[in-house]
């Protein structure tokens, strides 16, 4: 037998307590001071409640007051008094076979509109149709004309029988009875009227068993509709008194208000004198004399409160804009020049700081003129700051020239960082080229925490020079017979292109490539070949592979067109090497020798090729070309 937990041994061994009228000190302690009220006084207390619907809340508080007052026919007498005190006027009696709690959960529980939907708290406007209708007049009193139908003359002849058991709406107030007429549910009448038919045509059988069941709704017919006419009638007093109570507690909230100089809605923002507000309005009473004065001090206060925690919210609120206002600024600065601070730094520039720190609503944006330029000054001084300090780390420290034709150390092409901190903790795996001067202002460490990059801040310091990369770039410089410190050098490495060569595998590329590349091999050498050695060479597409690697529709689409090979099978073809003896390598021509047959794969494919086949992890773009059209499936792997 499965053992039951401990909570489960405790609740029903109160619940047996308290049906058997003992209860253990242990269970006591564990009640609150309410449930541990002797009945006589429960119920004297109740006495004194307006209606039925404040036992009914009671009891919905907690099993101990449903197994008193909803399970336990003993307490009836408690329902029956507060219906006889109810306020404007007693409760009528409830119909045989209704208890008092399924009595009063009819009349006071809230429900949603049948019109539009909406949740509202009003009293049925028929009971005997169990129709609600919320106080929007126009849409939803229109509503209820076109869904109830009266039975005219002719209904009266046709189908008498029905007339006799069917409900309809009771007179009162919020009906729309007049005369004598009889109103019903235009759905009902016509499912009424389909029955009928449908027994009619079964046979005799079938109609005696239709007029014995609906003979027995017929004779109860009578008393129900009494019972709800005198409960209609009850409900309208009811309504009435609550909209003469709600429109005096309106009024004495409005006129505290103005003597205190507040509005209305300030002074009901006060949660003390809220909830005795609508306590009173659920009760139907008014405040008492003096019984404000004793909680004036505390609303007041209150009052108080809640006027300073608005105007928090809406300098956090501005604050908040003002961030993603700087977000935004950040985003187009990024489109329109390449040497930008990281994010977190950019908020720490004293034109962005100031603006970020003010929750003023007149206050200019970064938009304005004058602030436009003040932010274009605060960053020429950050790039002027870390051009001094990126240059101290290349070994020119407080380097200075009037020279037009020598670059500043942080231009040169020899240029190439390294992060301390990423190094460090192992994510420079030293398959990259580095970062030039532009991508070290922009640097963040990926392996850092939202929470940790926050409180960064960027230093020159943090970042040493690539040697590989650095030495690798200057031999290349040598061979084309130009120096990294001179202006000219830039041109004629755009000049020469992709004629520079790996030694070890055979790889043509430019200058971009090379910085990367070099860290392939252990020991990497270049030479430069001729123009008409590579004239029927396509060079690598520089930024392919970075774009491929997206994630986006586009590039996934792209990823997986088999339109993509491998250079270093063409390279092992045309040099007759095998990857024994090359490592990485691949032929640069996009045009084969005919006797070879390329294999064109995707992308994702290619990848897993280079890895498996030549062991290269971390792919570039000197590594493949891709094929101007897609290759069909014969001619793909």
């Amino acid at each position: 037998m499965k053992r039951q937990s401990k909570s489960r041994r405790k609740s029903n061994s109160q619940s047996a307590a308290s049906s058997s009228g003992t209860v253990s000190d242990t269970a006591l302690a564990s009640r609150s001071w309410l449930e541990r009220l002797p009945l006589e006084l429960v119920a004297e207390v109740l006495s004194y409640c307006s209606t039925t619907r404040d036992v009914l809340a009671l009891a919905r508080t907690c099993k101990h007051f449903c197994a008193v007052l909803v399970k336990n026919p003993s307490t009836d007498f408690i329902w029956r008094q507060v219906r006889m005190r109810a306020y404007p006027r007693p409760m009528p009696d409830p119909m045989p076979g209704l208890s008092e709690a399924t009595y009063a959960a009819m009349v006071f529980d809230a429900g949603n509109c049948e019109s539009c939907g909406q949740h509202t708290r009003l009293l049925y406007t028929s009971f005997a149709l169990r129709l609600r209708i919320c106080d929007k007049v126009r849409p939803c009193r229109t509503w209820m004309i076109l869904n109830t139908r009266e039975i005219s003359e002719e209904d009266k002849i046709r189908y008498p029988d029905i007339l006799q058991w069917i409900p309809r709406m009771e007179k009162g107030q919020y009906d729309i009875v007049v005369g004598n007429g009889i109103f019903v549910r235009t759905d009902s009448w016509k499912q009424a009227i389909d029955e009928f038919r449908m027994a009619r045509e079964l046979g005799p059988d079938a109609m005696s068993a239709y007029v014995e069941t609906k003979q027995v709704m017929a004779d109860a017919l009578p008393a129900k509709l009494e019972f709800y006419r005198k409960l209609s009638s009850w409900r309208d007093q009811y309504t009435t008194e609550y909209q003469r109570n709600a429109a005096s507690l309106e009024a004495s909230a409005s006129a505290r208000a103005t003597k205190a100089g507040y509005s209305k809605w300030q002074f009901m923002q006060s949660p003390t004198y809220s909830s005795i507000h609508h306590a009173k309005l659920r009760c139907l009473e008014n405040w008492h004399h003096n019984e404000y004065e004793h909680i004036e001090e505390k609303v007041l206060a209150e009052i108080v409160q809640q006027k300073e925690r608005i105007i928090n919210r809406e300098k956090e609120h501005i604050l908040k804009a003002r961030r993603h206002s700087v977000e935004d600024v950040y985003k187009r600065l990024q489109q329109d020049t390449t040497l930008l601070p990281p994010l977190y730094e950019f908020r720490k520039l004293s034109v962005v700081k100031t603006y970020e720190a003010s929750s003023s609503k007149k206050s200019p944006g970064l938009s304005d003129a004058f602030i436009s330029e003040v932010l274009k000054d605060n960053l020429e001084q950050w790039v002027e700051t870390a051009r001094a300090g990126l240059a101290a780390s290349l070994g020119y420290p407080a380097w200075k020239t009037m020279s037009k034709r020598l670059l500043h150390p942080v231009d040169r092409l020899t240029a190439r960082f390294l992060c301390k901190k990423c190094s460090a903790a192992g994510k420079d795996a030293g398959v990259d080229g580095g970062m030039d001067f532009a991508s070290a202002c922009r640097h963040e460490c990926a392996h850092l925490s939202k929470k940790a990059r926050a409180t960064q801040r960027w230093n020159a310091y943090n970042f040493v020079p690539d040697q590989r990369a650095v030495d690798a770039i200057t031999q290349v410089l040598e061979l084309c017979g130009a120096k990294a410190e001179e202006v000219e050098s830039l041109r004629v490495v755009d000049s020469i292109g992709a004629r520079i060569q790996c030694t070890t595998c055979k790889l043509t590329m430019d200058v971009r490539g090379v910085a990367c590349h070099c860290k392939r091999h252990d020991e990497s050498s270049f030479v430069l070949l001729a123009a008409e050695d590579i004239a029927s060479i396509d060079p690598p597409a520089y930024g392919l592979s970075a774009k491929l690697l997206e994630r986006s529709a586009d590039a996934a689409a792209q990823r997986d067109e088999k339109a993509y090979g491998c250079r270093l099978c063409m390279t092992q073809f045309a040099f007759g090497t095998t990857d024994s003896s090359v490592s990485a390598g691949g032929d640069q021509t996009s045009h084969p020798p005919a006797q070879y047959r390329p294999k064109w794969m995707s992308f994702n494919g290619l990848r897993s090729h280079l890895k498996e086949r030549h062991g290269i992890a971390h792919l570039a773009d000197e590594d493949f070309y891709r094929q101007k059209a897609p290759a069909s499936d014969s001619d793909s792997t």
